[in-house]
């Protein structure tokens, strides 16, 4: 199922956090076989959807609190953008040439875990969240970001 078959913005990042799960399960199981599509996913859709994320999703559930306080949602959200310039880091300082390096790939497997546990965070905290907060004009908003993931892989 591609990602244009899913009819919300939310439903797409999702479904982007799912095949970067399944990039993420065959690095760990096959390692440097895995390297070329991970890392292409990894520098392109990926990416493409913590941007989103970041850029357009985090502003608009803080402007949907308007008037609210919005600690915990802005805790949540900045939680999560530092923890994903964290793996970015990782990723591109010691991560990359792990695949190749048997004495590194501990530091791959670390990074595989932190990246789960920064998906499950984004899905089954902050993607519901925005099911449930956000108006379906900000929705439409972010429909035209989300359907760059179709073309960013």
């Amino acid at each position: 199922m591609t990602l244009s078959s899913f009819p919300s913005p939310i439903a797409r990042l999702l479904a982007a956090h799912a095949e970067t799960r399944r990039h993420l399960d065959a690095l760990a199981d096959a390692g440097a076989d895995a390297w070329p599509g991970a890392a292409a996913w990894f520098e392109g859709p990926a990416r493409t959807a913590y941007e989103i994320l970041e850029t357009r999703l985090f502003p608009a559930l803080i402007e949907s609190m308007a008037g609210s306080d919005a600690v915990c949602l802005k805790g949540l959200t900045g939680g999560l953008a530092r923890d994903r310039a964290d793996l970015e880091r990782r990723w591109r300082q010691a991560v990359r040439s792990a695949a190749a390096d048997p004495v590194a790939r501990e530091a791959l497997a670390v990074w595989i875990e932190d990246y789960r546990g920064w998906l499950a965070c984004a899905d089954e905290e902050l993607l519901p969240m925005a099911a449930r907060l956000l108006d379906d004009a900000a929705l439409d908003a972010l429909a035209p970001d989300c359907a760059r993931l179709e073309t960013s892989g």
